[in-house]
């Protein structure tokens, strides 16, 4: 009687565990790089199924394909058409914008209430340092933008911090991981 015990007692188990969905465990960030002639995208997604808060986010472009930067000024280190920083509408708590300096490869965000569901946009422009650029320096594909990195801070509904990062690829999207379960 006890090895049928424990056959119904292991079956049921099995069955317990195979209709229980299944959740990715940890943060969710991703990251979106699009070119546009009024301004390069990035687009900001918190997809992360438990509740972590994104806290902070640093975008590096140095290790980039294109060896790029960001052109905000007029005349300076980029090709042409420069664009600053510019948030699209905050619902996040971004807590200050960002001072980004023409040729500069870092952008650093800060946010108090950036959940999961909700994204985040900014434009600025970006180039390209390569003489034999496909499309001119002043236009930026994924595969440039391949190899930066993204990092940042994530909390949890505890408050307990954790680091997470990420790598864009050649379709320019970049996904952030990391920390634990919440």
């Amino acid at each position: 009687m006890s090895a049928l015990r424990t056959m119904f007692t292991t079956a049921a188990v099995l069955v317990v565990l195979a209709v229980r969905p299944a959740f990715a465990c940890g943060p969710i960030i991703d990251v979106q790089f699009y070119e546009d002639s009024g301004g390069d995208l990035f687009m900001i997604a918190n997809k992360s199924e438990e509740p972590w808060l994104l806290v902070s986010l640093e975008i590096d472009l140095k290790g980039s394909h294109g060896r790029l930067i960001f052109d905000t000024a007029d005349g300076g280190l980029g090709e042409s058409m420069h664009t600053p920083f510019a948030p699209g509408t905050d619902t996040v708590g971004l807590i200050a914008v960002p001072e980004v300096r023409d040729g500069a490869q870092e952008v650093f965000l800060q946010f108090t209430a950036f959940a999961p569901g909700q994204d985040f946009t900014f434009v600025v422009d970006t180039d390209d340092r390569l003489e034999d650029s496909a499309y001119g320096q002043a236009h930026v594909t994924g595969d440039e933008m391949s190899g930066a990195q993204v990092r940042g801070i994530v909390m949890s509904r505890d408050g307990a911090r954790s680091n997470a990062r990420g790598q864009f690829d050649a379709k320019g999207h970049a996904t952030m991981r990391g920390g634990l379960c919440a």
